[in-house]
């Protein structure tokens, strides 16, 4: 079968001839093939012991730099309560692989509804009982429940609230006589131009992972392993980490994003590995070891590292550097004033930046305007969790996943 995976992938090897991830009791993972859909998806599935009907199939959408190994711990969890767990390496991650050359425009908000919908249905499902999405997963789940309700019933987001789509101007050309208003008054922030203006200059994650240069320095060993790297970054965004002390930001103003951690408003000379290396100087090694170990020790961190060091962060990347495409980012306009309608919560941890990274997202959730009032279903903020809140605290997210199914039952 003819192999592309990313724009530059380090290895072309076939991941259907890789060695199996090493994987929890009841855990395994297959290849989905979706032709005419081009993708062959890597996924991650775990069924009930008892089979005497068809469960109802819960679909999970892994975050960066992650892959669908990251719900390892969830997918157990949530067989042994009679559903069909899957979670699979979205498109340009880990295994999961295209039959035909991946494009800029191949990563388009419109490509991830149609990868989810198309999963489900090779699958055999017609509907799913609930999405789940953590991180840029979250993003994938938001769109596939606000385009398809009719087949994602409920949807939990963890680590990434949303504002929604973005709204279309209303009335700028009237037809029944009334003349056209003004546009508003003064430009839209320039936050890179105003970020680097600060008294001590920085510049957004998001535009870093955006430029060329953003993914050798991210995979390559100028400085150090890539285990190394990923450890730092796993360990920086954690709750294992003293200096997350998140609140809410006043707004989106480069005075108040300066004051989250440099992982997400890094020094403008910066690399993310120089970023996280600065910080992870302060650290002592035997304490990050003996934190870490309790939900990523280091033998569970050599897949993320493995995977990466053989595809790149390219496919991942390739989901930010979308944001500088405005004709291919515009396909979401398709939903403007569109909310999320139906049962919905969220879930991050305590420790999380990520929960107030954009001002007024979760808010835009808790007051119905980016998700229909009655069917939010609250913020869960869970103790002893950072970012990667799947992994530091499963067990909380499954008792969330669940109560949202059975209540809306």
């Amino acid at each position: 079968m003819a192999y592309t995976h990313q724009d530059s992938p380090s290895d072309a090897t076939d991941p259907t001839t890789l060695p199996p991830l090493s994987l929890p009791d009841g855990v395994r993972s297959r290849f989905v093939d979706t032709t005419p859909h081009s993708l062959v998806f890597h996924i991650l599935e775990s069924l009930p012991t008892n089979l005497s009907q068809k469960p109802q199939l819960i679909v999970l959408c892994h975050g960066f730099p992650e892959v669908g190994y990251s719900w390892r711990k969830i997918l157990p969890l949530l067989s042994a309560q009679g559903y069909h767990a899957v979670a699979f390496d979205q498109r340009g991650y880990g295994r999961t692989f295209s039959r035909k050359p991946l494009q800029a425009s191949s990563f388009s908000p419109l490509s991830l509804i149609k990868d989810t919908v198309t999963l489900v249905h090779a699958l055999g499902y017609k509907s799913v009982a609930a999405i789940v999405g953590h991180d840029f997963g979250a993003v994938t789940a938001a769109l596939t429940a606000t385009a398809r309700p009719d087949m994602f019933h409920r949807l939990v987001l963890m680590s990434h609230p949303t504002k929604g789509p973005p709204q279309l101007p209303t009335g700028t050309s009237p037809s029944y006589g009334e003349p056209s208003p003004a546009p508003p008054a003064g430009a839209a922030t320039d936050m890179e131009k105003a970020l680097s203006e600060l008294p001590q200059p920085r510049k957004h994650y998001k535009w870093y992972y955006c430029t060329p240069p953003s993914n050798k320095e991210m995979t390559y060993p100028t400085g150090g392993p890539l285990h190394t790297f990923l450890r730092g970054y796993f360990h920086l965004k954690s709750a294992d980490w003293d200096g997350n002390k998140p609140y809410p930001l006043e707004g989106w103003t480069a005075t108040e994003l300066e004051k989250m951690p440099r992982y997400y408003i890094m020094d403008q000379d910066d690399t993310m590995r120089q970023g996280v290396a600065r910080d992870m100087r302060d650290e002592d090694a035997k304490v990050v070891a003996e934190r870490s170990s309790r939900w990523l020790p280091d033998h569970e961190l050599a897949v993320y590292a493995k995977e990466y060091a053989r595809t790149t962060f390219q496919g991942g990347l390739n989901w930010y550097r979308v944001q500088t495409q405005p004709n291919i980012a515009a396909e979401i306009m398709a939903w403007s004033g569109a909310k999320i309608s139906v049962p919905t919560v969220f879930i991050a941890g305590k420790s999380d930046w990520g929960t107030y990274q954009e001002p007024g997202a979760i808010e835009a959730m808790e007051q119905g305007k980016s998700v229909q009032k009655q069917m939010y279903k609250g913020t869960v903020l869970v103790e002893g969790a950072g970012h990667w809140v799947n992994q530091e605290q499963p067990e909380r997210c499954v008792e969330e996943i669940l109560k949202l199914i059975k209540q809306d039952s």
